[in-house]
């Protein structure tokens, strides 16, 4: 292993981080050197003195290989992490060493869920960074990292491909460098066309910037209390129920959609079955809403419903009600849309819809042999035959995921916190959804009575949930291997 070639590329997810802490800065700095200036001013030299470091004495390094590869990944987020902890420590508040590093972590993995009491307590430049480690671990500090490797070879096909299953590849067909620069451009697009749009919709400028950023990493820190629901617009809610489902579709298809002005996109059996999922869930939502006399006004229970629906799914997290206080049935709901999520090569995580969909085409073909022993059943998605390997691949995916949310709800569950809480929190974090159920209450409350282990445990939960099980394990397997 290769410590100069892992030190020069996690140096350069470094160095990104610092650009934002100086953009942040500069919000600051126009608000009238606002209590933040100095500590995003302090923690941006000191993570671009760490970052600059390793490219100024190791050389550049013409190929990498696997392990080096998932080293760099794994290395930059937790250190990605670590160093956006650095302007919440020196800011201090709320902020102790442990609340720092669960709203980094919070941050940077896109969960969007917070330990702060009081939000807009915070000064524009510290609201400013909170809203830019979403948009940077969004795309995800390997992607900054692969735009520059000085290696064009496998590991950085391999790495780019971590995200994106094979099944939507019909209806697009792109190298891996140029897959980098059109998850780059959708990405920026997408940001550019919300914050116009919650611009125009009303939304004051600063507000409109820092949701802007959120919502295309379908992050969920919001600049106020009560998040989405303290404008009060139903415009504004449903602008942003459509750049949530945007930013959790395939950025491959998205961009292949516009690239041959067609619907792509929309023809895609992912992207039809996530959609489908979208509407029967919300109407289960609020139908359930109507009938239990939580929310008696259809049009208002729709509009509640679809809003909570999408912005669970797609892992953003806003909120535009308390929905602590709905029924148990919509709540289930919830829950389970939180477990499936968006959709691959977007910035959604959980299990996302294609390993669902996979997973419900085998089981059906799996019954039909049972039925029919002599009978050849393929599993089939977008007229492509699913291999055996890519089957095998979901189902022990979706295993693994439902054993670590299980026994982290275990673990929760042993620090006291009821069944409800316990449960929803474990899927949140594995989600990086944000808002969980019980103790923690919905998107308009935090996590500042959690104990301190408990917001420890819940970081690296968003970790791992937002690196991917099999690479976290593949790391330990190829080291250990090795040893």
């Amino acid at each position: 292993m290769n410590m100069g070639v892992i030190s020069r590329n996690v140096g350069i997810a470094l160095i990104c981080c610092a650009v934002f802490m100086f953009l942040s800065a500069l919000v600051a700095a126009l608000d009238g050197f606002d209590p933040s200036f100095s500590p995003l001013l302090l923690s941006g030299i000191l993570t671009l003195m760490v970052g600059v470091f390793p490219l100024i004495f190791v050389r550049r390094h013409k190929d990498i290989n696997t392990k080096e590869g998932l080293a760099i990944l794994l290395i930059a987020w937790f250190l990605s992490c670590i160093f956006s902890m650095l302007p919440y420590v020196l800011w201090g508040g709320e902020f102790t060493l442990v609340n720092a590093w669960f709203e980094s972590a919070s941050g940077i993995t896109t969960t969007g869920a917070t330990i702060l009491r009081d939000i807009e307590a915070l000064p524009k430049g510290l609201l400013f960074w909170r809203s830019s480690t979403h948009y940077i671990g969004g795309l995800g500090v390997v992607v900054f990292i692969m735009m520059i490797l000085p290696s064009f070879g496998t590991v950085r096909f391999k790495m780019s491909k971590m995200d994106v299953e094979d099944i939507s590849k019909n209806n697009y067909q792109y190298k891996s460098n140029k897959f980098i620069h059109v998850v780059v451009s959708v990405y920026v697009g997408i940001t550019i066309c919300s914050f116009i749009s919650l611009l125009l919709a009303g939304m004051p400028l600063f507000d409109a910037a820092n949701h802007a950023l959120s919502v295309t990493a379908t992050g969920g820190f919001s600049t106020r209390n009560a998040s989405i629901a303290a404008f009060d617009s139903p415009l504004i809610e449903w602008i942003l129920i459509f750049f949530m489902i945007v930013a959790s579709l395939h950025f491959g298809l998205i961009y292949a959609s516009f690239a041959t002005r067609s619907f792509k996109v929309l023809k895609n059996p992912i992207t039809q079955f996530y959609l489908i999922t979208i509407l029967i869930a919300g109407l289960l939502v609020a139908g359930n809403l109507v009938f239990s006399g939580t929310i008696p006004n259809v049009w208002e229970a729709l509009r509640h419903s679809f809003f909570t629906v999408v912005s669970t799914i797609s892992t953003t997290g806003f909120g535009s009600t308390d929905t602590n206080v709905w029924p148990v049935f919509s709540i289930l709901i919830l829950i389970y849309a939180a477990i499936q999520c968006g959709c691959s090569g977007s910035t959604t995580s959980g299990l996302r819809s294609d390993r669902v969909y996979l997973t419900v085409k085998a089981a059906r073909a799996q019954l039909i042999r049972i039925a029919y022993p002599n009978a050849v059943v393929q599993v089939k998605a977008d007229g492509q035959a699913i291999d055996r390997d890519m089957i095998n691949s979901v189902s022990l995916y979706v295993l693994l995921y439902l054993i670590i949310t299980l026994v982290m709800a275990v673990v929760y569950a042993a620090f006291g916190l009821d069944l409800l809480t316990s449960v929803s929190a474990s899927v949140s974090m594995m989600s990086n959804v944000g808002p969980c159920f019980g103790t923690f209450g919905s998107s308009m409350d935090n996590f500042a009575a959690a104990p301190e282990l408990a917001k420890v445990l819940m970081g690296i939960q968003m970790i791992i949930g937002r690196l991917g099980i099999y690479s976290i394990l593949l790391v330990f397997i190829l080291y250990r291997k090795r040893a």
